[in-house]
Formats: structure tokens, C-alpha cells, sequence
């Protein structure tokens, strides 16, 4: 009698692709700026704001990185950048180090002014996103998508969706000034990153259960949010 397969088990969830992003989203804007934090902290003054400023150096060179690589800017990068503007102009114009910590929590108000300007568009922000995830714009896949986006109610989905991220980036930010406004620096780079983590994985949550309920006949946008988790 032949055995069964043995299931992968945590070795075939170790290598799925959605696992290793987390993993590498937690090294390198967790791990590395708190860690660079507490060995610039020392040789610092205590008011000083250049720790803060080599602790954002991981991320910043991780997009930069991204960007040479892809040799593109996609939403996703934008995104990322805008976060990484946001703070360097709050450490600039911050006078302290809880200053620049506050500061930090209007990035996801200006995304969330992002979205809310989409409205203003034929197809809003959802819907762009959804379509990059799921074609990697690829003229021909793209031409798919749109024709299944131009389905009876399929652009009221995406206009749900984008309303609920703008007030999901607004719960975030709330949460982000929480933090800054509360935590010192060496702890604030540790809860931050966390708080990203939650209320993204609730974010995300909702947006596939709700394109699932909403776009069930039309696969390529549903299959849109699931791959906004990968």
C-alpha cells in the first residue's frame, strides 16, 4: 500500500510567498530601525534627532533599492515614498524628537487624501490598485480586467472599497499619533511597525471578504484583493 504525501507542513508555509514578505516587511521596518536607533542613541545627545533620522535609513534604502531594480514607480512605491517624504519632513521641521514622532502619523492622512481625491476620477483607487496587483500591467491582462470591471455594479464596489480605506487610513493615523504622542522613540519603533501590522491585516481582511461578496462573478477583480495580501 503506498503512503500518503506527508503535508509540507511548516516548511511549505515558510516558503509561501505571502510568509517571506512579512518576514522581510518585519526586518527591515521593525527590526533595523530599532536596532539602529539604540546603537546611535548613545553617542547622540539626548535632543538630538539624527538617531531617529539613521533608524529610517532601512526602509529609505530598501525603496530605493525597489525603484532601481523594478526600474518603475507603481503605486505600491509611491505609496511607500510618500511615507518616507512625510517623515523627513516632519524630522526637518520637527524642533523634538516627539515632534518628529507625531509628525510621522500624517502619513496616512495625506494617503488618505490620495484616495479621497480619486473619487474625482471615472475609476477610483481600488480600482487601480486591483488592476496593477492582478496583471502586473500586462497590456493584454489589463484589457481582461477592465472588460470584467465594466460589469454591471463592479465600479460601486471599488468605490465602497476606496471609501473604506479612507477610513481605515484615518483610524491608522489616529493610532500613529497615539503612539508618537505617548511612546518614547525606542519603543514608538517597535509599537509603530505592530500597529501597521494589525490594522493592515484587518484592512486587508475586510477588502477580500468584501470583493468576495460583492465581485463574485467577476474573478479578475476579486482575485485583485487576494493578491493584495501576497
Amino acid at each position: 500500500m503506498t503512503d500518503a504525501p506527508k503535508p509540507a507542513g511548516w516548511r511549505g508555509v515558510a516558503n509561501h510567498v505571502a510568509v517571506r514578505a512579512l518576514g522581510k516587511s518585519v526586518l527591515i521596518n521593525m527590526v533595523a530601525p530599532a536596532l539602529l536607533y539604540r546603537l546611535a542613541a548613545p553617542h547622540f545627545g539626548s535632543t538630538s534627532l539624527l538617531p531617529l533620522a539613521i533608524s529610517s535609513l532601512p526602509p529609505v534604502l530598501w525603496l530605493v533599492y525597489g525603484l532601481i531594480k523594478l526600474r518603475a514607480v507603481d503605486f505600491l512605491g509611491l505609496f511607500a515614498a510618500e511615507n518616507v517624504a512625510v517623515s523627513m519632513i516632519a524630522l526637518v521641521l520637527a524642533h523634538t524628537e516627539r515632534e518628529a514622532l507625531i509628525g510621522r502619523s500624517m502619513q496616512n492622512v495625506v494617503l488618505a487624501a490620495i484616495f479621497l481625491a480619486s473619487f474625482a476620477l471615472a475609476k477610483p483607487m481600488a480600482f487601480h490598485m486591483g488592476r496593477q496587483l492582478t496583471t502586473g500591467n500586462d497590456p493584454a491582462k489589463r484589457a481582461d480586467f477592465d472588460a470584467t470591471a465594466a460589469q454591471p455594479g463592479a465600479m460601486g464596489a471599488y468605490r465602497v472599497l476606496t471609501a473604506g480605506w479612507i477610513v481605515a487610513l484615518l483610524i491608522k493615523a489616529a493610532g500613529s499619533y497615539f503612539l508618537g504622542a505617548h511612546f518614547v522613540a525606542k519603543d514608538y519603533l517597535l509599537a509603530s511597525p505592530l500597529w501597521d501590522l494589525v490594522s493592515d491585516s484587518a484592512l486587508v481582511t475586510w477588502s477580500i471578504l468584501y470583493g468576495r461578496a460583492r465581485l463574485t462573478a467577476a474573478a479578475p477583480p476579486a482575485a485583485a484583493l487576494e493578491t493584495a495580501t501576497l
